[in-house]
């Protein structure tokens, strides 16, 4: 119960000084940008629809450098001394919406996947890395053609492969 306290007070004031207003926790959230949308989605084992893009990934500098990263940490160790694996995070993006229809267009989507993408690294910094992808690439559909031009924007400026982004923590 404290915990729970701590981490809710913890949260709202990492939101006090944002612009985006969070909502859930680490297993599935929502950031909001009031008065223009949002974006929601979960964590996932794995993204079973893009496994090629995951494998891709797996093979980048990026990927490879957050893996020793990650093993050459003393911290990422159990009690009894075994090393933990490296298994980064998976995160879909399952619904995002801007509410108005005149505020489309206008970047704001792209600034929301980024917040979500943001959101998600804090929720897996422990984990070394984290996989952020289209909700298609958990059941095979669902994410729309505005949503993939801003996966499309999204490629450019992240580790990508698909409608699937890599970050290595």
């Amino acid at each position: 119960m404290v915990m729970k306290k701590l981490l809710t007070e913890w949260r709202e004031y990492l939101n006090e000084g944002s612009k985006f207003k969070l909502q859930g926790s680490e297993d599935g959230f929502r950031v909001t940008l009031p008065g223009i949308g949002y974006a929601q989605g979960q964590q996932h084992l794995r993204f079973k629809e893009c496994p090629s893009d995951v494998d891709a990934l797996m093979e980048t500098p990026e990927f490879l450098e957050a893996e020793e990263k990650f093993k050459s940490n003393p911290e990422n160790v159990w009690g009894d001394g075994e090393p933990k694996k490296f298994r980064p995070r998976f995160y879909d993006i399952e619904n995002a919406w801007i509410t108005n229809p005149e505020m489309r267009g206008k970047g704001h989507g792209k600034e929301i996947y980024k917040a979500f993408i943001d959101q998600a690294i804090e929720y897996s910094k422990s984990y070394g890395g984290i996989f952020v992808g289209a909700h298609h690439c958990t059941i095979g559909s669902g994410t729309s053609p505005d949503a993939k031009r801003v996966w499309k924007s999204l490629a450019r400026e992240y580790n990508s492969s698909g409608d699937v982004i890599f970050i290595g923590l």
